[in-house]
């Protein structure tokens, strides 16, 4: 997903005191008033998967032609409009997070919030002209099913990807999650919800249901259906964040040191960091010509590639890379058999500025096998499908897959699904 929404953004760019966050205040109040009850559902989309609009009044901009302020909300994730060559600055000036006192936040002057908290509209697509579908898909199905209704028993809680967990701007997003599930639940007649997560939205519920109490689960929680989890993180982000994670896009259409910075300022691109205990401490991740580097040893690779504020950064993950159990009814669905990166060699005098070799091992093209298979491990796993290949379960294209969307609706509508298509059912 990571490399995905930067492809988006890189090919547009080649053929917009402290800024404060709203993560998700609820903007939808209302009763419940269809004829036919359903279960109520709350998507989590995964990272870059949520529509985020900015504001600012700044001091400086990077070019004459960037505008210094904008006192209405405007686009700024995903806008392509923002995307054209030169322009491009400006935008990355509104995007980019500052690390100061041990704390992310947006650059000063800008102000953020994500579009359409407890609707659907801003995780159906990743723009607001719905040129690139995420969610959409999944919603569409379920409006199709007499008695769902957007806003209403469908709805959805975005958030904004650049922080992790434990920043201050996730907690608070957390405490929104919350305020939903129970707002969902009382205005459906005290109808249980259903959460369905993918990606890095996985991170965002383990650490969600981590600080609730039991009787919380047991009164508002249905069930937790989590598709592409990446709950011991993705070896793709090491590259991001030494070099950029351009992919397969050739150097001369893009600067990668420029997507690196841009990359390096995002909090969530750390929390997907490999994690220690799943890759074992004498497994190497990443070969130079000059030492190699194990899951113990981000710091000094970070401070190898030229970048000692990685140590600080890594520190404010504390709390927030542990893997708990969920304590709720878990159904998960993932991809396999998908050639995924494990391992990064660079080659003389290509490190840390150049792309590396990648040595591919299994997994969703995005996620590690052992990350996605994590999910075995809950104690209350009452479900449980493998996708193979590309066309069932890449981490992108699995929300597209038709066997995959019966499934997850009959789920929750606890019926018989029509098709389950080529998947492994483990139990």
């Amino acid at each position: 997903m990571l490399s995905f929404f930067f492809t988006l953004v890189i090919i547009s760019a080649v053929y917009g005191l402290n800024g404060t966050s709203d993560n998700g205040k609820i903007r939808h109040k209302f009763t419940a008033h269809n004829d036919d009850p359903v279960d109520p559902v709350i998507i989590v989309p995964g990272i870059f998967g949520s529509q985020l609009d900015a504001q600012w009044n700044k001091t400086t901009a990077p070019h004459y032609y960037c505008y210094k302020s904008s006192p209405t909300w405007t686009t700024l994730w995903l806008c392509f409009q923002c995307m054209v060559p030169k322009v491009i600055d400006c935008w990355v000036d509104n995007m980019l997070l500052n690390f100061t006192e041990n704390t992310f936040r947006n650059r000063e002057g800008v102000e953020t919030r994500v579009n359409d908290f407890g609707g659907t509209e801003g995780v159906e697509s990743i723009d607001k002209n719905g040129y690139y579908p995420y969610m959409k898909a999944l919603v569409d199905s379920f409006t199709s099913i007499p008695g769902y209704e957007k806003g209403v028993n469908l709805r959805a809680a975005p958030y904004d990807f650049r922080y992790g967990a434990n920043s201050p701007t996730g907690e608070l997003f957390l405490q929104n999650l919350q305020q939903l599930i129970e707002e969902t639940y009382t205005a459906n007649n005290g109808r249980k919800v259903n959460v369905i997560a993918h990606s890095m939205g996985n991170l965002y519920m383990i650490q969600f249901f981590k600080q609730m109490s039991s009787s919380w689960k047991k009164k508002y929680i249905k069930r937790y259906i989590c598709i592409s989890g990446v709950f011991g993180g993705s070896v793709k982000s090491i590259r991001a964040l030494v070099s950029g994670e351009i992919e397969s896009i050739p150097r001369v259409l893009v600067d990668a040191n420029a997507v690196r910075a841009f990359q390096r300022s995002f909090q969530s691109i750390y929390w997907l960091l490999p994690r220690s205990g799943l890759w074992g401490k004498d497994e190497t991740l990443v070969y130079t010509p000059d030492r190699n580097y194990t899951v113990n040893e981000y710091a000094e690779l970070l401070e190898d590639a030229g970048f000692s504020m990685g140590r600080d950064i890594l520190n404010t993950l504390k709390g927030s890379t542990d893997f708990k159990e969920p304590d709720v009814d878990v159904y998960c669905i993932h991809g396999s058999e998908i050639p995924t990166a494990a391992q990064f060699r660079w080659r003389p005098k290509y490190f840390p500025d150049y792309q590396p070799d990648q040595i591919d091992g299994p997994g969703d093209g995005t996620v590690n096998q052992r990350s996605l298979e994590l999910c075995k491990k809950f104690k209350r796993l009452k479900g449980y499908k493998v996708y193979p290949g590309i066309k069932q379960g890449e981490h992108m294209q699995i929300l597209l897959n038709p066997d995959v969307i019966d499934y997850v609706k009959s789920v929750v509508t606890e019926t018989t699904a029509p098709s389950l298509g080529n998947s492994e059912t483990v139990f």
